[in-house]
């Protein structure tokens, strides 16, 4: 793992979008850029070194596992939202919903991806950062207006061992694997 590498490509004072799955991998202690998107946003954005921003969509992808889960489960990451310093929620706005509009009729994005990167767009963030390897894909030819920084590109095989105390919950169950339900709701799974 090397947060050198993932320091220089977030430059001190650069915006940022955290997608769903950078944050599932954050709450998700299974998920093998955990420590990484815990460095992102413990570390950069936690500090202010690097402000960060989050789309509606992503605050309502978050919220489906833990609501269907448990009555009140969603309250935690409501609290995290509201608490995480540097860290803000952007409502969808005019001006979110135009620059969705042009990547859906530009790039052919479905709704949810153009409302989260219109919401970067929108907020002048210069980094989406995901675990998601698809978005670079996704956004080639915007580079001059955002860059993905993907998590798993900062991983060096093997090192990156899973500390005990974060592989199983208070209760003793297993960690839920947020990635893959995230990833599973939409492809329609």
């Amino acid at each position: 793992m090397s947060t050198v590498f993932l320091d220089q490509a977030l430059q001190p004072g650069d915006r940022i979008l955290l997608d769903t799955t950078s944050l599932a991998a954050y709450l998700d202690a299974t998920e093998s850029t955990h420590v990484l998107a815990r460095y992102v946003i413990d570390e950069l954005v936690a500090s202010g070194r690097n402000p960060a921003v989050v789309s509606m969509i992503t605050v309502m992808e978050l919220l489906v596992r833990p609501l269907r889960a448990t009555p009140r489960g969603h309250h935690t990451i409501l609290a995290f939202l509201r608490a995480q310093p540097n860290l803000t929620a952007v409502p969808v706005d005019l001006q979110v919903a135009q620059d969705a509009a042009f990547l859906r009729a530009a790039q052919r994005f479905s709704p949810p991806d153009a409302l989260i990167v219109g919401t970067g767009l929108a907020s002048q963030v210069g980094h989406l950062v995901t675990n998601d390897k698809a978005w670079a894909r996704k956004l080639a030819g915007l580079e001059s207006r955002i860059r993905v920084c993907t998590l798993a590109d900062f991983l060096e095989a093997d090192e990156l061992p899973m500390p005990v105390e974060w592989q199983r919950m208070a209760d003793g169950r297993p960690m839920p694997n947020i990635v893959a339900a995230v990833r599973r709701s939409r492809t329609g799974h």
